[in-house]
């Protein structure tokens, strides 16, 4: 038996052991669901070898989407339906991301145009829902645009900033400014289609993943400290503006305050990652219920109710490798813009988990974004499936 096999057998033994746990407390009707999830990823994995490419992004995801949507089934069946849903499409956005030269395209401002064109088209055609204006429906089909145009921002962003390095020093005066100046003006463009929409956790983002990218192409510690500065009176800026923010920041600062209003989300979290002291309570025994947006926002929380913090240190850790793997594949390539685009990927992944799992441990304001490859949400799923394709295509296009 090949080498490869073994981890997959032991994720099918463990979701196995997720599965009969589950089902000591409710019945059991979608199971087939988890295997056709992990039948799927174990595929891909195949294929992925074949075509000469990494698979080792493969594992750690699949035990991320069979854990979601154990604890998905656990609070409603049909959600766990939706997330098979998004598992399924998401395992052919790995495919697009995989079979795509994405760092070697040309079309650099084809991204960039159509990561704006989608946010222009939720704000005038979207409808609203959780606060924000953030859904578009093409029929049947509901999805939230943004997911995707943080993507193709990050894959517009990396290739802007290598091919014009030279010009973008803060030593060029002038010529440097022709170079930053319609890029800035163009992300500030998105940033306010996004604060219109009310949806400032992917401007925020996004944002992030611009500093540190420019700061670490560039080279440049003035540039960061200017970043430091704008993000400040940005903050301060949103809070003057939108009052919502003052809410959930108010709630962040003193959620025993506000414990019937905003900050009853961050104390039922807290109150659930407590009870679940390292082993937790089992799976199906918490009280995940009592959090709002338990299978959105606040997952996390209640993996930290049912299966303590053995559970969520386990979670932390598979994106720990995820990243890993990802500064793995950037490092060992050649191509600068490949290298910049992976590691623009690596980062965008990574800073949201931060921010949601910040949030949830009140170490961070929350921002109303899902934790990846496990929350509720097909468009989240899809996205991030994409994502760690265009990672995986990486090491395909260096023919490893």
């Amino acid at each position: 038996m090949r080498r490869w096999i073994l981890p997959w057998i032991e994720l099918a033994g463990w979701l196995g052991l997720a599965l009969a746990a589950l089902s000591q407390r409710q019945n059991l009707a979608l199971w087939w669901q988890l295997l056709a999830i992990w039948g799927g990823f174990a595929g891909l994995a195949l294929l992925s070898r074949q075509w000469g490419g990494t698979h080792t992004l493969l594992l750690p995801a699949a035990l991320l989407v069979g854990l979601g949507w154990v604890f998905l089934y656990r609070l409603r069946a049909e959600w766990a339906a939706h997330m098979f849903t998004g598992a399924m499409v998401g395992l052919g956005a790995y495919c697009i991301g995989f079979a795509g030269n994405w760092a070697t395209s040309r079309a650099k401002y084809v991204f960039g145009v159509s990561a704006a064109a989608l946010l222009a088209l939720t704000l005038i055609f979207g409808q609203w829902s959780g606060g924000a204006k953030a859904w578009l429906a093409v029929g049947p089909i509901r999805f939230q645009p943004v997911e995707f145009a943080k993507v193709l921002l990050v894959l517009f962003i990396a290739r802007y900033l290598v091919e014009n390095r030279p010009l973008l020093t803060l030593k060029q005066g002038w010529a440097g400014a022709a170079y930053w100046g319609p890029l800035l003006l163009f992300l500030g463009s998105v940033f306010m289609l996004l604060a219109v929409q009310r949806d400032l956790g992917p401007a925020l983002l996004v944002f992030l993943v611009y500093c540190a990218l420019s700061s670490l192409i560039v080279g440049s510690w003035k540039l960061l400290a200017a970043y430091g500065v704008l993000t400040i009176s940005g903050f301060t800026g949103a809070l003057l503006l939108f009052p919502h923010l003052r809410t959930r920041a108010a709630a962040w600062i003193s959620p025993w305050e506000h414990a019937e209003g905003a900050g009853y989300q961050i104390l039922q979290g807290l109150f659930a990652l407590n009870n679940g002291k390292v082993l937790g309570k089992g799976i199906g025994a918490g009280a995940g219920e009592l959090i709002p947006e338990v299978h959105t926002d606040f997952i996390f929380a209640l993996i930290g109710e049912e299966l303590g913090l053995v559970g969520t240190v386990s979670v932390i850790s598979l994106y720990l490798i995820i990243a890993f793997i990802g500064l793995r594949l950037a490092s060992r390539s050649t191509d600068p813009v490949e290298q910049s685009t992976a590691l623009g990927i690596v980062l965008l992944f990574s800073a949201q988990v931060f921010l949601v799992v910040g949030g949830i441990l009140r170490l961070l304001p929350l921002t109303g974004m899902t934790l990846p490859l496990l929350s509720y949400g097909s468009s989240s799923l899809a996205a991030h499936m994409w994502m760690l394709g265009i990672l995986a295509s990486t090491g395909r296009v260096r023919g490893k």
